[in-house]
């Protein structure tokens, strides 16, 4: 037990990965007894199409973010590493949730189970928010130069954490406008922006120290326009306003695909650069076709699913891969696994975009979530190995 305590990223990310698997199997299970006739799992009063995108949200990704922050944040501001007094009440927490939510999807007990799993994450999430924010206003009371990277990340865990209180609203209440704003704040106040963040940090440091003669270009600027764009489309969305929401993706598609293309590797670049700068490449296309949807033209949940699978899934991969490589002593390098997975995440999305403009066909569906499954369970099974053992280089950590 004492190993998933020696570093932030341990205990997190080997709940990150459980989820992955957990919770890919559920919706498998759930989209296949509807389109293919499999065994119905028990069915509390919410539908598991509205506790999906929840789910997803809040199980998936946060334990990998708040790993990943833990460890970095210090660092990012010339600090020493956080202990376990602080990251693993955290990591505990997130579990524990995790474990609560788990059983409520699977049992279709909706709201004990739920609404307690959704409580214990919100209390991990508000711990994590703590810890790093005691880390800024250190750094600020030094007088160092204002770290912006660090103050984006705080910036959209807090828009998580609302997202979250609304998810539990939803859960214990039922009532739609929880769940709808929730999820809104969730993709666009909280996920959209953290990988937007991490990725403007970490690819052109990675980048710069793999390809040569590499141009390392980040400017704080990008980290305004992009929050203000962001902000835009998030209040179109909650307003209604269509017109908001056309003129802010179609900034977000400019600034995103600047963005890809600044940081496109000119010359050699090894494959765990590779998969970041293609994942990333999601995010430009994501918000075109949130555009051309704003403008009339039928594209149905896909550009969603493009954002969230596409860009936040495949930026997942390589990013999650990276840290557990580097941490655990192994070479910088996508494994054979690594590369299932991130196969796994494109084949997904592209099944799930097929599936949303044919009007959501049921082989699609169960295509998408079948590769999700199957690409993605081998790698969380070796990366959960790697968090319980030491690190092969014999290094503490």
């Amino acid at each position: 037990m004492r190993i998933l305590f020696a570093a932030p990223h341990r205990m997190a990310f080997l709940t990150g990965s459980v989820n992955v698997s957990v919770l890919a199997a559920w919706w498998l299970w759930q989209l296949a007894s509807l389109h293919v006739g499999a065994p119905a799992l028990p069915q509390g009063d919410l539908p598991p199409v509205l506790l999906h995108g929840p789910a997803m949200l809040f199980l998936i990704f946060p334990p990998f973010v708040f790993g990943f922050l833990l460890t970095v944040f210090p660092r990012w501001m010339g600090y020493a590493d956080l202990g376990p007094k602080q990251f693993g009440p955290v990591a505990l927490l997130q579990a524990a949730g995790a474990i609560s939510l788990h059983g409520g999807l699977w049992l279709g007990i909706d709201r004990m189970l739920l609404v307690a799993g959704f409580g214990l994450i919100a209390a991990g999430w508000t711990l994590a928010i703590l810890s790093l924010s005691a880390v800024v206003l250190t750094n600020w009371r030094d007088r160092k130069p204002i770290c912006w990277h660090a103050l984006s990340a705080l910036g959209a865990l807090n828009c998580g954490l609302l997202a979250l209180l609304l998810e539990l609203a939803f859960a214990a209440t039922g009532t739609f406008d929880y769940w709808r704003i929730g999820n809104q704040i969730g993709i666009y106040g909280f996920l959209v922006p953290i990988f937007l963040t991490v990725a403007h940090r970490m690819v052109p440091f990675f980048a710069g120290n793999v390809v040569k003669d590499y141009a390392r270009w980040r400017p704080d600027w990008l980290l305004t326009v992009i929050w203000l764009l962001l902000g835009s489309h998030l209040t179109g969305d909650l307003t209604g306003s269509t017109d908001i929401v056309l003129v802010a993706s179609s900034g977000l598609a400019l600034t995103t695909g600047l963005m890809a293309w600044k940081w496109w590797p000119r010359s050699r670049a090894p494959a765990l650069l590779k998969v970041l700068i293609w994942g990333f490449a999601w995010a430009p296309l994501g918000f075109v076709m949130q555009a051309l949807d704003h403008v009339g033209v039928p594209l149905g949940r896909a550009p969603m699913h493009v954002m969230t699978i596409g860009f936040a899934g495949s930026l997942l991969i390589a990013m999650v891969t990276r840290v557990t490589q580097g941490h655990s002593g192994r070479p910088l390098e996508m494994s054979k696994l690594a590369c299932l997975a991130f196969a796994g995440i494109q084949l997904t999305v592209i099944g799930r975009t097929i599936a949303a403009l044919a009007t959501e066909n049921g082989f699609w569906l169960v295509a998408g979530a079948t590769s999700f499954f199957l690409g993605l369970t081998p790698w969380v099974i070796r990366n959960s190995a790697i968090y319980s053992t030491p690190r092969i280089d014999n290094r503490a950590g």
